[in-house]
């Protein structure tokens, strides 16, 4: 007989390794240096909206999932 699986267990694991990966990823990004002379510039990074936007998701994300497990934020 298989066990159940608990979805907020689930969910949680899953969260988890989402943040895993973009750690991993923010660690591995190259740091952002001046292009050139001064007044110039920086050179291109991330879009800083959308890396807002994406912290807004995730601390929405996680509100919800402590909300569902009973954890004050």
């Amino acid at each position: 007989m298989s066990e159940a699986v608990d979805p907020v267990a689930q969910a949680a694991s899953r969260l988890e390794a989402a943040v895993e990966r973009l750690a991993r990823a923010a660690a591995n990004r190259p740091v952002l240096v001046p292009a050139g002379g001064e007044g110039e510039a920086p050179a291109q990074g991330a879009d800083l909206a959308k890396v807002a936007a994406l912290a807004a998701r995730l601390d929405e994300t996680i509100a919800r999932l402590r909300g569902v497990l009973g954890e004050e934020g």
